[in-house]
């Protein structure tokens, strides 16, 4: 071999262990801040409703996760969302307000959840990196007082008492994640969640969120 091309192959292999370490720590040790924009659909109950059948409506919100890697293939996270929902319309329904007549007519309400989560994030990757995050949790759901259309169009605001539901929640979702930096990591995931309610009525979404991650190794 010649010296030039000796020369080459001592840089390789300098080079290639100076990038190792930093490749084979890159998850392991770390910790992470997200700060994630949510957006999506809801898919809402009401034990109101005539045919049962639930209604859909956009949400919008944003969320806040911490995670910490116990290795290079996975980080533990816990997340807080907060979402509030548009109006959802369903066709008919009967309530009865007191001292009023029954009011029977199409109503809608709204939403506004907090729901606190934790669970475990697969990470595929050291720069580019596909992720599955599975989640359990529980939530609490603030629903309006329903608006009801009644004979001739009048609009009935008190019809039932606004609510506080609570769920058991499951979360999932798929995404793919790019680090910019060794500190910086930016991204998308696709998923959902599925609500157990506790009395209420029934709720599950599907939400898209876009972030930004800054990543630390913490001295515990």
């Amino acid at each position: 071999m010649s010296g030039r091309g000796a020369a080459i192959v001592r840089r390789a292999v300098v080079a290639a262990m100076l990038l190792a370490p930093a490749l084979a720590s890159a998850d392991a040790d770390e910790a992470a801040l997200h700060v994630q924009l949510v957006g999506g659909i809801a898919r809402v109950g009401d034990d109101a409703a005539a045919d049962g059948e639930p209604a859909t409506t956009p949400l919008v919100g944003i969320m806040g996760r911490f995670g910490y890697a116990t290795h290079d293939w996975f980080q533990y996270d816990a997340a807080l969302t907060l979402v509030g929902t548009a109006a959802a319309r369903f066709d008919e329904g009967t309530f009865m307000p007191p001292d009023v007549p029954e009011a029977i007519g199409p109503f809608e309400l709204s939403q506004q959840l907090a729901r606190i989560d934790a669970g475990i994030t697969a990470r595929f990757g050291v720069r580019f990196i596909p992720t599955i995050r599975l989640a359990l949790g529980a939530q609490a759901r603030h629903v309006t007082a329903p608006v009801v259309t009644i004979a001739g169009g009048v609009e009935l605001a008190d019809a039932r008492p606004a609510s506080l539901d609570v769920d058991l929640v499951g979360v999932a979702s798929v995404g793919f994640d790019y680090r910019v930096n060794r500190r910086t990591i930016i991204g998308l995931a696709v998923g959902g969640s599925y609500a157990v309610p506790l009395g209420g009525a029934s709720y599950q979404s599907v939400e898209g969120t876009v972030f930004w991650s800054h990543y630390w190794y913490p001295r515990w």
